[in-house]
């Protein structure tokens, strides 16, 4: 997770994982665990504060290129994203900016044109680039503020600051949502979640557990996610994604 991996890396096994944890046997444990389960890759984001935002977006677009007949319910999403925004204040010209990189990856999926369509290798190549990928991440930021100020009294219980002090929606939103490089708590996960209309699934690797295995914890909107679980896998301080071989 050093200063010069790139913003998101190519899938690599998880056996590059495991080297990483030489002398910690319990991380060790947890890693063959998940190998064990038919967890094979791991797809790398850079830790910039954003790492879940990334990942996120990386996982949802991978899964559209997997499942080309979803494209439609997701620009809808999207474009629900958009007006919930649009109905929390936000600027129409802002909103269109960061959204564009998005809706034109989501419309290449499945294009005609094959120099067109959205392939993996593109995607990976979308999101390496500053300007794309960052958009992206700005276009969810925002999206979870519009989110969590929607269905405030949801989330009132759960803002606090790094001191414990309760916060209200729109000053939690500004210290630890909108800024790029803010990592994402359980409270900003749940919002993208339930405004994305998806399921995912977090796999823990901690090295807290005493028989070596991974506890999954599955996040899914009020009215649950039509999508398969999106699965990622969360270190410490940060968010990857995790690819199953089927």
């Amino acid at each position: 997770m050093g200063p010069y991996r790139p913003l998101i890396s190519p899938p690599t096994s998880m056996y590059e994982l495991r080297g990483e944890y030489v002398g910690a046997p319990s991380f060790i444990a947890q890693i063959d665990s998940l190998m064990n389960q038919g967890y094979t890759k791991i797809i790398r984001t850079k830790g910039d504060g954003n790492c879940f935002y990334r990942a996120l977006a990386y996982a949802y677009l991978s899964s559209l290129v997997e499942s080309p007949n979803l494209v439609y319910s997701a620009k809808s999403v999207i474009e629900s994203g958009c007006g919930m925004m649009e109905r929390n204040h936000m600027d129409a010209d802002i909103i269109s900016t960061f959204c564009e990189p998005l809706m034109d990856l989501v419309d290449a999926v499945g294009s005609p044109d094959r120099n067109q369509a959205l392939t993996h290798s593109r995607l990976l190549s979308a999101f390496q680039e500053d300007e794309t990928s960052n958009c992206i991440v700005t276009y969810l930021r925002l999206l979870t503020t519009a989110q969590i100020h929607s269905a405030s009294d949801d989330y009132a219980g759960f803002l606090f600051d790094d001191t414990g002090n309760p916060l209200e929606p729109s000053e939690f939103c500004r210290q630890y949502v909108d800024p790029l490089g803010k990592e994402a708590d359980h409270v900003q996960v749940a919002a993208l979640c339930r405004a994305l209309k998806l399921h995912i699934r977090i796999a823990y690797l901690d090295g807290h557990s005493p028989d070596g295995q991974v506890h999954f914890q599955d996040i899914t909107p009020p009215h649950g996610g039509k999508n398969e679980p999106l699965i990622l896998i969360y270190r410490p301080g940060h968010y990857d994604v995790l690819i199953k071989t089927n």
